[in-house]
């Protein structure tokens, strides 16, 4: 399963993580858990969208080459397969 490293940052109740090799592509959660479970939804539905409209996805970096700024976590999001809709 690919993994893509995300940057989470935030306080208790407002959680936001970013993908560094993803431009605008973000998620939000009151708790660093729902933040990184939308951030899987996220994840996942950017890269539907992407492939929808013709467009590469670039491929996750190595962890040892994400920059992590002052009070951010580094974590990784699975991209998960999309599940069947009706």
């Amino acid at each position: 399963m690919v993994k893509y490293p995300a940057l989470i940052d935030g306080e208790e109740g407002a959680y936001g993580v970013v993908f560094p090799d993803l431009v605008g592509c973000c998620a939000m959660g009151d708790t660093i858990d729902e933040a990184m479970l939308n951030a899987e939804d996220a994840l996942r539905d950017y890269v539907v969208e992407m492939e929808k409209d013709g467009h590469e996805i670039t491929p996750p970096s190595p962890l040892g080459n994400v920059e992590v700024p002052p009070g951010n976590q580094l974590v990784t999001i699975p991209l998960a397969p999309s599940p069947a809709r009706p």
